[in-house]
């Protein structure tokens, strides 16, 4: 019976093991951007929020352009605009919250509501260029004043 017991107090121990290291996806609210106000923290942080950040594609006939922009009180912006192939053009604009979702600042976690969350991830920012995977997607920005 004890031997059952250490066994399967084993499997719970590595299970709690397994969910504590999984991606950023997964958080503690108290862990990540736990308001490290350090010099790198402040540096990076206040490079990502230093101007708009802008992509544009081409896709079916139609190009968009994704501008995203970060403010140091940790919100921010994301519009959309499609210039479709009849001429006609939208524009959609989205609010959120964001923070840092590891102490290496590589991933961003982004709020558009209670159950649209996004995650900016392996972020690289280097002078006018913010590169990373945003939901799965590559992306580069490019940053416009």
């Amino acid at each position: 019976m004890r031997t059952k017991i250490l066994k399967y107090f084993g499997m719970v121990v590595v299970l709690i093991i397994m969910v504590n290291l999984t991606s950023c996806e997964v958080s503690i609210e108290s862990w990540y951007d736990d308001d490290d106000y350090s010099e790198i923290y402040y540096r990076t942080t206040r490079e990502l929020c230093s101007r708009t950040w802008q992509e544009t594609w081409e896709q079916d006939g139609e190009y968009y352009t994704q501008r995203l922009d970060f403010y140091e009180n940790r919100t921010g912006t994301d519009i959309i605009r499609i210039e479709h192939r009849n001429g006609y053009v939208t524009e959609d604009r989205y609010n959120f919250e964001w923070k840092w979702d590891n102490r290496a600042q590589t991933c961003i976690r982004m709020v558009y509501g209670p159950s649209d969350i996004s995650y900016f991830e392996n972020v690289w920012l280097a002078g006018n260029f913010l590169k990373g995977t945003l939901d799965g997607v590559n992306v580069n920005f490019t940053g416009i004043r």
